[in-house]
């Protein structure tokens, strides 16, 4: 029996990771990670919730891991209460996780 060879044809694969089609399914997983975090969130006064933001981009990633250009988007909160409520602090206590459950949320599905 012949051995299956695989031969990856990376200008086409990196073609692919920074396709218009590629920042899109990025864009709606990022839209899908909001919408748990937001139903997760406290709505003491709603702020928290409605101050997620979504960028996007199809190369010179800002989060620098790895090397290359690719489509991405990022997650961003500007509330005064998002780093407290995730990470915590001595006011708060510990820190409630809010977004890094809504992307476990969304890794498992």
């Amino acid at each position: 029996m012949a051995k299956a060879r695989f031969k990856p044809n990376n200008k086409s694969i990196g073609a692919m990771l920074r396709s218009a089609k590629m920042e899109q399914e990025m864009v709606e997983r990022a839209r899908l990670i909001v919408s748990y975090a937001q139903a997760d969130a406290p709505h003491d006064s709603g702020e928290y919730a409605e101050s997620f933001e979504i960028d996007s981009g199809q190369s010179g990633s800002p989060i620098q891991l790895g090397t290359g250009d690719r489509a991405w988007a990022k997650i961003r909160n500007g509330s005064e209460a998002a780093a407290p409520l995730e990470f915590g602090n001595r006011r708060v206590g510990e820190g409630q996780r809010i977004l890094g459950r809504a992307i476990d949320q969304v890794s498992r599905e």
